[in-house]
């Protein structure tokens, strides 16, 4: 299998790792088993092998990993029911995938549907055993554990990959055949990026006494590569992913990069070494070199080869000779390649070896030290022989320094005489990244789709945070890790300050620094930017965000100059000016250009708006970032209008009351042609504007009374007759305003209606100024639509926050409003608290904007939510003495997450109890007598069906994120009908909509009869 490198010929890159190994969950506990010289091979557990199959085998260690039998099913949307039946290597495998890919800073969306290989090792099948001894012989035990190819396939269905998958058997040279494979994909151009992964359960005796049998397993219980008493290998348990990238690529997406692989070959020995599992010299020097020449190098550019190694006598010897042939080739004398194994670590992972040796090799090549090969006390003989360019690694030392990239080598060998050897170098060490000025606060954010996973996953970043940068840190947590339903966002000042917030919830509280919000799927909430009248103005507003955002300051500064060619003074210089603001020509024009700077630091951080809102003079703010106004004629509408609002003098006044508009204009009675309602905030508060002695006649009454009555601090009464005198010199001055149809549609308070902003001309702005604010009215249009709103109020201080939430509070959808900026408070923590709040309702943030510069950093893993999936059965006579026996009968299994199939819960204890699903159903008018028992009836259906309690099945999402498949869909579909008389399609089972809608049809269906259909809308 020879080829010739192409001279630009882009290097792989490996740019995630997950593993479970002996001793070590995750790639920086294996570096630190490595590097720490630990042996992690222990005593066979136990419960893995019968104490006389233990007796027989003449070996008592082997390297074995924990919780096997459980896993996180929910988090993959697999049922309970299918979970017991898949291979827990199939289990494993998934998990450490997925840390992989988290490891790699991928998001799932990002990774879907793209065209990503997958490629399985996983050689041995003794689950399969168990589940048939159970008498499980359904489909799901049979694609789940009796099937090596479905385990690649499931990888590609739950992440929606579109490339090549397939899983790859080739003995214990598997996973590294399976690199080769992936390799080649990705240099052709036909893949995007590479999955391989490889994992070895050790569940039964059969291999063992095989192996022992023929003397290839260690009595002594130790892999002793490269030692002259070497006496065989131990067997171990591994689960390895790497995610592999064309070099440019990761380069330019920013990924960490382990090292690059830069060559491959793969080839069998043939009949060249007598027999077909013996190790052949001639084959191994073919394929060494094949690799090098594939990755156009010299063999004597190699500085470590990490060797198949298993400690056997003859595998050692023959390994070693093949090396020490090629090795030399281009080497200067007394410069030795260094050689080594990790199998002396952790015992031979067989199907999953090749990885683990990629990965320490990658490991060890980013940081520049070569692990020590443990139990060597006397060095073969091989390595004395004249010549010989090769030397045993016994001490971890650094890697030795040269004028090219570091590069090692790394072997894989099977009994099925299939031999490869993958090349690789260091990746170019990073660009220290720039020193930062500390920013005033950041937001953290973490979600999970388990809520219970939230605390630990925020304890697990506490004890990341003091070791690395928060700008980075936060900028990966939110643009490089996927984003689950259940989420929360941690706000402060600096890394103590989120430490101890997230210590905080991790134990159970919730401070005021956390912000916890649930966001269902694939529904992000409609924004709504609103925008505010005159008083929300204080002295020292937008100083801080002038300093801390060059996105709000840059607006700013546009906003500065169109003021300053409108009327000749400074906008900054005035936020900069310990001064109060004082007249209106001062105030509304600061304003505007607060509120317009706010908008786009929102808009720069992804949360554009769906919709804005403008009420009164914040109707221009709203326009001009709408798009219907250049910033050059909101400036000229709020400068022009607020300085002939100054010439009025005290011409009126304005007081905010709490009542609703039919209230306010019974109060105002027979003064109506001197007061009138000029805004309508709320279903509860409206704002009066007339006439000042007029006003205060029929606030004195309310105040009395006992309703809440506050004045509005302004010289004249807008909305209102008062400013009338000002309409023919606004008309004329704005004559010159040509608004347009601008990018975001806006509801017009003035129209009551969605515009797209191209008739806001002169005579517009003019009604904006006399006529009434609809601004409730414009609200609950916005609630109707039935979607989740988020509504963002863009002021230095919040006006119009309570009033969105009155409305909020009488309408059936979820909606949330949030403020900008609040008075004296740190402003960019303000707003990161609004950015958190966005967040936890299912807005998707351009954290690239919300931390420019920042680099991807390394990140806690997600904890897994582990329950316990297993068919537990008794020894198997004929494996406990072998050749004599009956395996007998299957056993009955009942797994710890199965509910009884039942719906007795159904009826009222004193009624006849319902019978199981598999038995004659006698409950069916009562079943269907309401929605609830319908409801009722459906969940414990349901629940049965997939393996559940009824109190984990959720009315809110759909049945599919609880597992249900096209199998389990058919066996629902069929009880339904047996049950109630109703047919429900599989289909409309398989809809992604909430289970709680499903109960409605279901239960209008039975109400017509019974004997009808809950079928597929017409598409």
């Amino acid at each position: 299998m020879s080829a010739n490198p192409e001279p630009a010929r882009d290097p792989i890159a490996i740019i995630g790792a997950g593993c479970r190994l002996p001793g070590a969950a995750g790639p920086s506990a294996f570096w630190d088993l490595l590097e720490g010289e630990c042996d992690t091979v222990g005593e066979i557990p136990a419960d893995r092998l019968p104490a006389q199959v233990r007796d027989r085998i003449g070996t008592r260690s082997g390297g074995f990993l924990d919780g096997i039998d459980r896993f996180d099913a929910a988090f993959f949307s697999i049922s309970p029911h299918e979970a017991l039946r898949i291979d827990p290597q199939h289990r494993l495998l998934i998990e450490v995938t997925w840390e992989a890919i988290e490891d790699a800073g991928i998001p799932a969306r990002r990774l879907a549907g793209t065209r990503t290989a997958v490629y399985t090792s996983c050689l041995w099948s003794d689950y399969w055993d168990r589940l048939r001894r159970a008498g499980l012989y359904d489909m799901h035990a049979a694609i789940g554990g009796g099937n090596w190819g479905n385990l690649p396939g499931r990888i590609s269905y739950l992440f929606d990959l579109r490339g090549p998958s397939m899983s790859v058997e080739a003995t214990c040279s598997t996973s590294l055949v399976a690199v080769h494979l992936a390799c080649r994909e990705l240099w052709a151009g036909r893949t995007d990026m590479a999955i391989v992964g490889g994992v070895n359960l050790l569940l039964a005796p059969d291999i063992y006494i095989g192996l022992s049998d023929a003397g290839i397993l260690s009595p002594r219980g130790r892999c002793r590569f490269g030692d002259a008493g070497a006496d065989g290998y131990v067997r171990s348990e591994a689960a390895v992913s790497l995610l592999l990238k064309p070099y440019s690529r990761a380069v330019a997406d920013g990924d960490r990069i382990y090292a690059s692989i830069i060559g491959t070959a793969v080839n069998s020995n043939g009949r060249g070494a007598g027999t077909l599992i013996a190790a052949g010299v001639q084959g191994q020097e073919a394929m060494l070199r094949e690799a090098y020449d594939d990755a156009g190098i010299s063999p004597g550019q190699v500085e470590y080869v990490e060797a198949h190694g298993p400690g056997t006598p003859s595998g050692d010897l023959t390994e070693l000779t093949a090396l020490g042939r090629v090795l030399g080739e281009g080497r200067e004398p007394g410069r030795r390649c260094l050689v080594g194994s990790a199998k002396s670590n952790i015992g031979h992972g067989e199907g999953a070896a090749g990885l683990v040796g990629l990965l320490k090799t990658a490991l060890a090549l980013r940081h520049r030290t070569i692990p020590a090969t443990l139990h060597v006390k006397q060095p073969h003989p091989v390595f004395d022989e004249p010549g010989m360019p090769m030397e045993l690694v016994r001490r971890t030392q650094a890697w030795p320094e040269r004028p090219w990239p570091a590069t090692a080598g790394v072997s894989s060998f099977g009994l099925s005489a299939t031999n490869a050897h993958v090349v690789l170098t260091e990746a170019p060490t990073p660009v220290p990244a720039p020193r930062r000025r500390r920013a005033a606060a950041y937001l953290l954010p973490l979600s999970a789709p388990d809520a219970r996973a939230l605390p630990a996953l925020a304890r697990r970043y506490a004890g990341a945070l003091p070791a690395t940068g928060l700008h980075d840190l936060c900028y990966s947590a939110g643009d490089r890790r996927t984003h689950h339903d259940h989420r929360m966002a941690a706000v402060g000042s600096g890394p103590r300050e989120l430490a101890a917030s997230l210590r905080s919830f991790g134990s159970g509280a919730v401070p005021q620094s956390v912000v916890l919000g649930n966001s269902p799927a694939g529904t992000p909430p409609r924004v709504v930017y609103v925008f505010p009248g005159q008083g929300a103005q204080w002295t020292g507003m937008a100083r801080g965000l002038m300093s801390e955002s060059q996105v709000f300051a840059r607006r700013l500064r546009e906003c500065d100059r169109a003021i300053r060619d409108e009327s000749g003074w400074s906008v900054i210089d005035r936020l900069r000016d310990d001064r109060p603001l004082s007249g209106t020509d001062e105030i509304q024009p600061t304003l505007w250009a607060v509120q317009v700077a706010l908008a786009a630091v929102w808009d720069a951080w992804g949360i554009r708006p769906d919709l804005v809102i403008g009420h009164s003079m914040g109707e221009i703010a709203a326009a001009t970032v709408a798009g219907a106004l250049t910033v050059r004629q909101g400036a000229a509408v709020v400068c022009r209008r607020s300085h002939l609002l100054a010439g009025l003098g005290r011409s009126g006044a304005m007081w905010a009351v709490h009542l609703d508009e039919h209230q306010a204009r019974e109060a105002i009675g027979d003064r109506s042609e001197r007061v009138c309602v000029g805004v309508v905030n709320s279903s509860h508060s409206c704002v009066l504007a007339g006439d000042a002695d007029a006003v205060a006649e029929v606030v004195e009454p309310l105040r009395r009374s006992g309703v809440f009555c506050k004045q509005v601090q302004v010289d004249y009464a807008s909305h209102a007759p008062q400013v009338e005198p000002i309409r023919d010199a606004l008309l004329n001055a704005l004559a010159d305003i040509r608004p347009r149809a601008g990018s975001v549609p806006l509801h017009s308070t003035l129209l009551d209606e969605v515009v797209d902003g191209s008739g806001m001309d002169a005579a517009y702005w003019m009604e904006n100024l006399r006529r009434p604010v609809r601004f409730a009215s414009a609200v609950r249009s916005v609630l109707s639509g039935g979607e989740p709103v988020l509504f963002v109020e863009m002021s230095p201080h919040p006006l119009l926050t309570a009033a969105v939430e009155d409305e909020i509070a009488a309408a059936p959808v979820a909606a949330t409003a949030v403020p900008s900026v609040q008075r004296d408070e740190p402003e960019l923590e303000c707003l990161l608290r609004g950015l958190a709040v966005a967040y936890v309702r299912g807005c998707d943030p351009d954290w690239s904007r919300v931390y420019p510069g920042a680099r991807y950093v390394a990140l806690p893993h997600y904890p897994w939510q582990h329950r316990r999936f297993w068919v537990d059965v008794p020894d198997d006579p004929a494996l406990t003495a072998p050749g004599t026996g009956d395996a007998g009968a299957p056993d009955t299994v009942v797994p710890d997450t199965v509910v009884p199939d039942t719906v007795a819960d159904l009826v009222p204890a004193a009624d006849a109890a319902v019978p199981a699903p598999e038995g004659p159903f006698e409950g069916a008018e009562l079943a269907t007598s309401s929605l609830d028992a319908v409801t009722q009836y459906l969940v414990l259906r349901s629940a049965s069906i997939l393996g559940m309690s009824p109190e984990e099945v959720d009315l809110d999402v759909p049945l599919t994120v609880h597992g249900l498949d096209s199998v389990l869909a058919a066996k629902l579909s069929a009880q339904i009908k047996a049950d109630l008389g109703v047919h429900v399609r599989v289909g409309e089972l398989l809809r992604h909509r909430p289970l709680g809608l499903l109960t409605g049809e279901l239960y209008e269906a039975a109400a017509q009869g019974g004997r009808t259909s809950v079928a597929e809308p017409a598409s």
